[in-house]
């Protein structure tokens, strides 16, 4: 087998017969897929067959790509010129494009259809706001993949970075994309009745296929509203509610799982060591299996580490840094990996399960966070990040998947369940853990990397890789704002609007490459932001409902309940300025279940207790990596073993026993009496003693 080639810090990814692994072959270009082995992930490199006619106005677009991302987009790592071959280098999209998968097909569910028609027209518009990008070939450079059980997506994998105007003027008419909607509206229209049908009403694929790739090559970057108009037309024909998955049938083949070993052939390299469990896929990692440690019991995830013809040793040795930082104290913060075990040319590793939530998982609860709770996330993240760069490792990619908030509650337990609809202030406590290692679900581009906001960082930045614009970006997600765009036409708070406007110009700084601001001094201008708007606001405690024990402490003030998400509503994706629809990145939205809190006690925030402090009091510490610890920490989680939600309650009313009060009682009567007594001069204390007198004095007396 030949050795694999390498293009600067690229290998190129060969199969197990020695061949590359194509991707696109054209009159214009060829793509590979290769591996970057400085971020870590599979790419997919790019090489323009032709030179370039005007250098200048490929490096405008792709720049623009660059600094204007989208998680419907691919991001572009790199471009330039080697040796007179114009390059740029996308990251992996794990899975099949939109023409194979729908050739592979003869008849899909009509809701299927209508899901991946939308999401194919969220990717054109999010390109085309961007500009004239869109290739000829839309089904070619679209790529579908699942995201849940019951989701697929569908994002460009390739954009047209070469002047191509004059070449196809059918794109530009508003009139061909009016005439391609109508067919295919008119098309769904036929197999569904006109409204919404069962979830099991088929269609021919191969129809569905050619009016859809008909309707993006008519799209263009004018077209923007009338796509939307066309996307939430095509929403009324499926079903309201959704049950179930995506048929094994339907389900996208992934790009990157042919080039690994078998699941099989993963359980027979750990039989020894590791006891599996099961063989279930999560989407969320659909590579890994559960399993135990045979010697010590723990759960565990066991995946393989991708072979030299992938990806080189730069994995492993990573894999095995880790390793060895999961037995010391100051690396807590990583999530640690108890295995890395090689056998028969083989490599497996295997990731201690975390309890805790991600922050994917509970932005899909919760849909977004408050300014408040994302200022707690993004402060516990610094002090993990901090971890992170004194270890030393070579980790340049974070996704949202890979950041957990620990609560010490397992995931099964009930406890879980309610911190999921209450807000993080109200929670007891929690710190942050990140999963540094690479893993194949990472390395092969699925989750949310959130510095698709921001362009790659140079090499040069003082403020390293996790800097205020990283910072910014998580944020962004955080807050639901991604692209820092409002998403409906209501007014925005004034403190909404400086949040974003402190995002803003975060991100701007980093897009246009004039500083980066390290991660304090943007967390401190965060700060001032929450102080200066008073966030974190006292509300009355409600009148019913027991009162927890305030342990003597003195009344403390309560911060708002939790705002519970509406049941069954998704986030739009746009926002109207002007009367048109300008679409935004659609943020982790999913259908929430209704949950009653009424049991809910309103608590002392964790911003407001840190505030009041000025973070000197040792009472209220927080312990490591948390926001906040201690005494409230412990009687708030003591309050959670009890069924309560919030820690300590503020007092309201007198709830002593009646034995307590009557004992009160008695003791103050006694002590008045008391004092009557002794200010009357007839208390015992006070009376005059008659002095002994001599016995012959006592005898004449007598006589």
């Amino acid at each position: 087998m030949s050795q694999p080639s390498l293009f600067r810090h690229y290998q190129i990814v060969q199969d197990a017969e020695g061949n590359n692994i194509e991707l696109v072959r054209s009159a214009e270009q060829v793509a590979v897929l290769a591996f970057d082995s400085e971020r870590l992930e599979f790419v997919h490199c790019h090489v323009l067959l032709e030179p370039l006619a005007n250098r200048p106005a490929f490096e405008e677009t792709c720049r623009k790509l660059q600094r204007q991302g989208h998680t419907s987009l691919a991001r572009l790592v790199d471009f330039g010129e080697d040796d007179g071959n114009p390059f740029y280098i996308t990251a992996n999209i794990d899975g099949e494009t939109l023409r194979s998968y729908l050739q592979r097909q003869t008849e899909i569910p009509l809701w299927l259809a209508v899901m991946i028609a939308c999401r194919a027209l969220e990717a054109a518009i999010a390109l085309g706001e961007r500009g004239d990008y869109l290739t000829d070939e839309p089904l070619d450079s679209f790529r579908i993949i699942q995201a849940s059980a019951s989701t697929l997506s569908v994002m460009a994998a390739d954009y047209r970075v070469l002047d191509g105007s004059g070449k196809n003027k059918n794109r530009v008419l508003k009139t061909n994309f009016e005439r391609q909607a109508k067919f295919l509206r008119t098309f769904l229209t036929e197999h569904g009745g006109g409204g919404p049908t069962l979830p099991d009403t088929p269609l021919p694929a191969m129809d569905f296929a050619e009016l859809i790739g008909g309707a993006l090559a008519a799209s263009s970057p004018g077209l923007s509203v009338m796509m939307t108009e066309l996307g939430n037309a095509l929403r009324k024909f499926a079903p309201e509610h959704l049950a179930g998955e995506v048929p094994t049938a339907q389900k996208p083949r992934a790009l990157v799982a042919p080039l690994l070993a078998s699941y099989q052939e993963v359980a027979r390299g750990v039989v020894n060591l590791v006891r599996i469990q099961s063989q279930r896929l999560d989407m969320a990692n659909p590579y890994s299996m559960r399993g135990t440690l045979t010697k010590t019991g723990r759960a565990v995830l066991v995946e393989q580490v991708p072979p030299d013809r992938l990806c080189g040793r730069v994995v492993e040795n990573t894999d095995k840094q880790i390793q060895k930082l999961g037995k010391k104290r100051d690396a807590s913060a990583l999530v640690p990996l108890p295995l890395v075990n090689e056998i028969d040319g083989l490599t497996c590793l295997a990731e201690e399960i975390v309890d805790g939530v991600s922050l994917a998982e509970l932005l899909v609860k919760r849909g977004s966070l408050e300014i408040s709770e994302a200022y707690l996330v993004l402060a516990g993240l610094d002090s993990a990040l901090t971890q992170l760069e004194h270890a030393d490792i070579t980790t340049r990619k974070l996704r949202l998947e890979d950041i957990f908030l620990l609560t010490g509650f397992g995931k099964d337990d009930p406890r879980s369940a309610r911190l999921l609809v209450a807000k993080l202030n109200e929670w007891p406590s929690f710190s942050i853990m990140l999963r540094a290692h690479p893993t194949l679900a990472s390395m092969s581009g699925r989750g949310i990397d959130p510095a698709v906001l921001t362009p790659p960082t140079p090499d040069s930045c003082k403020a390293g890789i996790w800097h205020g614009a990283w910072m910014a970006s998580v944020g962004t997600f955080l807050l639901g704002l991604p692209g820092s765009k409002a998403q409906t036409d209501k007014a925005v708070p004034r403190e909404n609007e400086a949040v974003e406007r402190l995002l803003d110009d975060e991100l701007e700084k980093a897009r246009d490459g004039s500083s980066y601001a390290n991660r304090s001094d943007f967390l401190a201008r965060f700060a001032r932001v929450i102080q200066h708007y008073d966030l974190v606001q006292p509300t009355p405690v409600s009148a019913t409902g027991p009162a927890l024990p305030n342990k003597g402490r003195s009344k403390v003030s309560a911060t708002a309940a939790a705002a519970q998400p509406k049941s069954g509503t998704l986030q739009p994706i746009g926002k109207k300025k002007d009367g048109k629809v300008e679409p935004t990145l659609a943020p982790l939205t999913a259908l929430t279940q209704g949950i009653d809190t009424s049991f809910e006690k309103p608590t002392i925030g964790f911003a407001e207790l840190l505030f009041q402090s000025g973070g000197s009091s040792s009472e209220h510490a927080g312990g490591s990596g948390s926001p906040l610890g201690g005494a409230w920490g412990k009687g708030a989680s003591e309050a959670f073993s009890s069924g309560e939600v919030g820690g300590w309650a503020a007092e309201e009313g007198d709830n002593s026993p009646l034995w307590l009060k009557a004992t009160v009682f008695i003791a103050g009567s006694l002590m008045a009496g008391v004092i009557l007594a002794h200010l009357s001069g007839h208390a015992l204390w006070q009376l005059r003693k008659i002095p002994p007198q001599p016995a012959a004095k006592v005898m004449q007396t007598t006589k």
